[in-house]
């Protein structure tokens, strides 16, 4: 069973169950995602999307603007709902025991694969403070924090006792190359500390996912490589599930084990970057990878 799977996911945006039932059909007859937004007025964001991820894996999903990426990543831990569809993940890999299990639909009685749609409220919040941390692209600091108060932030929230949850912010800040910062505010760091300061974040509290939308795309070239080459060494030692979302074919290569290509809300292809390399599933694909690099 793979860590994630995406099963049939639609997302209608800004439309009541109704309307988006009109727009769900249309696309079942073959309408593209303009052609139904010019007819309707509303956008896809996301089409019948089966997805699965792996666990350990680094897997990047692109595509242009509006394709549908960040809509995609978003819908892992419920920032936003689909109009249709179901999300499992396999909570076996979970920090801590999972007592929101009672509370999900499962593949089985016995199964720890839950559909993630089927929490509400606290369990929800639950799941996500135990399986799913993130990285933004505009680094998502809170600014009245110092940088270890925002790295030990979600420890807090889990209530670890302070000494402790700072003992572990610090050995994350370390890995991450910002060892003595650790009483500087947000502002006082460049973009690329403090984009490093997130990726600690989400390693602290040890989830065994981590979503990373466009995490690098604010940065410089020379700091987006460093970041780059951080992660994958980062990645190397703690195997972790990754969802990452970029528009950059370049870095979807050097990152990705596999890729995901988004196209007007739709998933055009997945492979490794060979894969999309050898054959692509269309022309959209094939203009990626001829001008990659």
């Amino acid at each position: 069973m793979s860590h994630i799977r995406l099963e049939n996911v639609s997302k209608v945006l800004d439309a009541n169950a109704s309307e988006a039932a009109k727009v769900l059909k249309l696309l079942q007859q073959g309408m593209s995602s303009g052609e139904v937004r010019e007819q309707t007025g509303y956008s896809v964001g996301l089409y019948d999307i089966n997805l699965s991820v792996e666990a350990g894996e680094l897997h990047c999903i692109m595509g242009l603007s509006g394709s549908g990426k960040s809509t995609l990543i978003r819908h892992i831990n419920r920032l936003i709902d689909p109009t249709q569809g179901k999300i499992w993940i396999d909570t076996q890999h979970s920090v801590g025991t999972p007592d929101y299990l009672d509370s999900a639909e499962r593949l089985s009685d016995q199964s720890r694969v839950i559909n993630v749609l089927s929490l509400r409220d606290k369990p929800l919040q639950k799941f996500r403070q135990n399986n799913v941390s993130m990285v933004f692209q505009h680094f998502g600091l809170v600014p009245h924090m110092t940088v270890i108060q925002n790295v030990a932030y979600g420890l807090r929230v889990r209530k670890m006792p302070k000494s402790e949850r700072h003992e572990i912010a610090r050995h994350w800040l370390s890995e991450v190359g910002l060892e003595g910062i650790e009483s500087s505010y947000p502002d006082e760091l460049s973009g690329g500390m403090q984009q490093r300061v997130g990726l600690a974040r989400a390693l602290a509290v040890d989830t065994p996912i981590i979503l990373m939308d466009e995490a690098f795309s604010a940065l410089d070239p020379l700091i987006r490589g460093q970041l780059q080459d951080q992660l994958l060494e980062l990645q190397h030692k703690l195997n972790k599930t990754i969802v990452f979302i970029t528009h950059d074919i370049d870095e979807a290569i050097k990152l990705g084990s596999r890729i995901s290509i988004l196209n007007g809300g739709r998933l055009v292809q997945t492979g490794t970057p060979q894969q999309l390399q050898d054959n692509p599933a269309d022309a959209y694909v094939e203009r990626f990878m001829v001008t990659k690099g």
